[in-house]
């Protein structure tokens, strides 16, 4: 069974957003950063990090960074 077209257009976009804090070991970017490098929405990276954050990918840094958990790993 295929999944519905948001879901995958969703799961495409997280893994954009996670491979940028996968390719530089220590990358801290701000959900603008994000935003211009992934070629997505602000409000659509907002929803992402989110998610990224509370799988336990991302962290929260001072000055509205965000930057890969020492324990996270990667899984496309």
């Amino acid at each position: 069974m295929t999944q519905p077209r948001q879901t995958r257009c969703f799961k495409q976009a997280l893994a954009r957003v996670q491979h940028l804090f996968t390719e530089t070991r220590g990358v801290k970017l701000t959900t603008a950063d994000v935003a211009l490098m992934a070629g997505l929405d602000r409000e659509v990276c907002r929803v992402l990090l989110r998610s990224l954050i509370e799988a336990g990918f991302l962290e929260r840094a001072p000055g509205g960074m965000f930057v890969r958990t020492s324990s996270a790993s990667y899984e496309p």
